[in-house]
């Protein structure tokens, strides 16, 4: 012992057969740290054939790391004090300590030259049960802790701060640890968690009802701590803003293994895996340093996913609210193979099998999608990937059948070949497809390619549009996208209606901006006119219809100056019929009277007219309309001049039309009746 301080000792007289107990009293006792206060032994019933020997002690307290804890009250029935050691084998007391005040508990200790240890067994604290062994030997210490049944107001002293609380639960945790001096140099956790629930002030990370086993240990060498963990997850729900998982039934675990060197706060993995059987596995390895901030230096991951149905249900629905792809959900299996440096990913290829997409808002659908997907940030030549579908839907839009072949770089995507997309009837053919990402959200886009024989009435049906019959075919010049203007390269050719539609001139900018500028030429070549006209409420026409858009310019995609034309063509010779419905409602453009005298002549009794000729043309300017017809008449112009048996004229009386009036004219057409009503 260091130092022995005898406060009194009392024997009280010389024989001791007329004595009924001897005392004695020691004020402190000090050994390695361990100080023993008001400490006295008492042997009572000396009179008796067996005597009462009991050592009680005010208080004990422990040397560093354990010095925040102190008994008190110990009373020790079963002790030895021999070679500078003191032994308590029985004994009771009570603890004092910022975060536990203990009812009393068994407990033995030991106080030595070179060891010293102390034992509580039993104790009742937190709702449960602790076990505790500690002990010092010359300088190493070790502390073993064994607890059963701890409810959530035990773990709150060491888990509860400003920014996090802790709420109900319970847990057995055994803890131990040991060192040198004050230093630790080993740690081992194994806790079993029930029904724990806990969340950050904030709202951004919350856990409820969560039953999970975790085991850690960690070791320290040359300065630097090894370390090895595991985690098991049965019970719960976990949100980690924005994310919001309900643990399935299947124990989900999570293991990693690596090295943190305390020097460079930097984190070595050097294996981290998240398993969620007969679902999905994602394992890994990388580097982490914490200063000056939190940083993924490099990394590689593996994802194997083998059933996407369940990953998207259980991982990724959260995810997805209020995002474009909120409502889609997968199935299928996937890999991957994830390179990431500087926190940025710099390699991924993935590869898709049975593949299925589906979305209850109906904007996406895939079937049966394979492929493999190669993606790097790095220069140089890149993987090339391929990707095919049994069944795609793009809104309304089918796209049969199809495989596609492509290169994805940096911010990059060019196909490889020649596609064809079997759609509508018909195909779209892309010849040229290259997309690039620039700076400030902007991106490039070159495209050629070519519509083949489209069925207008597929095309319409899946648009929403009035019911067309026909097809539709033509030539895609380049169209080239670049700093926010886009350009069309030659002409734009649409066949439809057996006849041909021109588009020139074509360019847009600021498309996708809040002032968007378009410019271009439209050209109308010999449209049927009864193909373009017998589905729709505006009226059947028979004949052939040729025009054009001249000087178009669009702003915000409403115009602002153009000059139209559309007229019957010098050189029609096909029949020319027009229907009632047709003659008022081109009577109603330009203001003409033929309604009337329809409706009070015997023409009312005639479903069509012959006329010679039609055409009706505007210049826009300063939003006004200014309207001329197929030819002059002696007040006004002729919309449509009659001709053969019964003969009708439509004319226009006014010259010019505020631009608004007259879109509120052809608005009323459009959703007026097919059924006329002759008086």
């Amino acid at each position: 012992m260091k130092t022995l301080g005898i406060s009194s000792c009392l024997l009280m007289s010389s024989t001791v057969m007329a004595l009924d107990s001897v005392g004695l009293r020691i004020a402190t006792i000090e050994a390695e740290g361990w100080q023993l206060e008001g400490v006295e032994i008492r042997l009572s019933d000396l009179a008796a054939p067996s005597q009462n020997i009991v050592l009680s002690v005010q208080s004990l307290s422990l040397p560093a790391p354990f010095d925040e804890i102190t008994f008190v009250g110990i009373e020790c029935s079963d002790f030895s004090w021999r070679d500078d050691e003191i032994h308590c084998f029985k004994g009771r007391a009570k603890i004092n300590s910022a975060w536990l005040q203990s009812p009393a508990f068994d407990f033995r200790f030991s106080i030595g030259p070179r060891r010293s240890e102390v034992r509580i067994e039993r104790l009742k604290a937190g709702g449960g049960e602790i076990d505790v062994h500690a002990s010092v030997e010359d300088e190493l210490w070790a502390l073993q802790v064994n607890s059963r049944g701890l409810q959530s107001d035990a773990i709150k002293p060491f888990i509860d701060s400003d920014d996090f609380q802790i709420g109900a639960g319970r847990a057995d945790i055994d803890f131990s640890a040991e060192g040198p001096g004050i230093e630790l140099n080993k740690l081992s956790v194994h806790a079993s968690l029930k029904g724990l629930s806990g969340q950050v002030t904030d709202g951004s990370l919350a856990g409820e009802d969560i039953d999970a086993v975790w085991f850690f240990r960690a070791d320290s060498v040359t300065g630097n701590w090894q370390w090895l963990s595991r985690a098991e997850f049965s019970k719960g729900a976990l949100y980690v803003e924005p994310w919001f998982v309900k643990l399935p039934p299947e124990t989900v675990s999570i293991n990693s293994a690596g090295t943190w060197h305390a020097d460079s706060r930097r984190v070595d993995i050097a294996h981290v895996d998240f398993r969620h059987p007969g679902v999905f596995e994602v394992s890994g390895s990388g580097q982490v340093k914490t200063i000056p901030s939190l940083s993924l230096e490099q990394g590689r991951f593996f994802v194997q996913a083998e059933n996407l149905q369940s990953v998207s249900g259980i991982y990724l629905d959260s995810l997805l609210l209020g995002t474009p792809a909120e409502g889609m959900r997968l199935s299928g299996r996937l890999s991957a193979d994830a390179s990431i440096h500087h926190n940025t990913l710099l390699d991924l290829a993935v590869d898709i099998d049975g593949l299925n997409v589906s979305d209850n808002q109906s904007r996406l659908a895939l079937t049966d999608g394979i492929g493999s997907l190669h993606w790097s940030a790095r220069e140089g030549p890149a993987k090339p990937s391929v990707f095919a579908w049994q069944q795609l839907q793009l809104g309304n839009v089918p796209i049969d059948s199809a495989k596609i072949s492509f290169l994805t770089e940096a911010t990059s995507f060019r196909l490889l070949n020649k596609t064809r997309l079997p759609l509508l009837g018909g195909a779209l053919a892309i010849e040229r497809f290259d997309w690039t990402a620039r700076d400030n959200d902007e991106h490039d886009l070159f495209f050629i390619g070519e519509l083949e024989d489209i069925l207008l009435e597929e095309l319409t049906q899946a648009l929403d549009w009035t019911p067309m019959s026909g097809t539709i075919s033509g030539k895609i010049p380049g169209v080239d996208y670049r700093d926010n203007k886009l350009a069309l390269d030659g002409e734009l050719t649409i066949d439809v209606f057996d006849g041909r539609i021109s588009i020139g001139q074509l360019a847009s900018t600021g498309l996708f901006s809040d002032f968007s500028q378009v410019y271009g030429s439209i050209e109308i070549d010999n449209l049927d006119l009864e193909q373009l006209t017998s589905k729709f409420k505006f009226g059947g026409i028979q004949g052939r219809l040729s025009g054009f858009v001249r000087d178009l310019y669009l702003e915000n995609w409403q115009p602002v100056t153009f000059f139209a034309w559309l007229g019957t063509p010098d050189d029609d010779d096909s029949s020319r019929r027009i229907s009632q419905t047709a003659v008022e409602n081109l009577a109603s453009i330009g203001g003409g009277g033929a309604t009337d005298l329809i409706s009070r002549t015997f023409l009312g009794f005639f479903e069509t007219f012959g006329y010679e000729r039609l055409g009706i043309g505007c210049y826009l300017h300063n939003g006004v309309c200014q309207l001329t017809g197929a030819e002059p008449a002696e007040k006004g112009y002729y919309i449509v001049k009659g001709g053969g048996l019964p003969r009708i004229d439509v004319m226009g009386y006014n010259l010019r039309v505020d631009w608004n009036v007259l879109l509120e004219r052809l608005k009323r057409i459009t959703m007026a009746s097919d059924d006329i009503v002759i008086e």
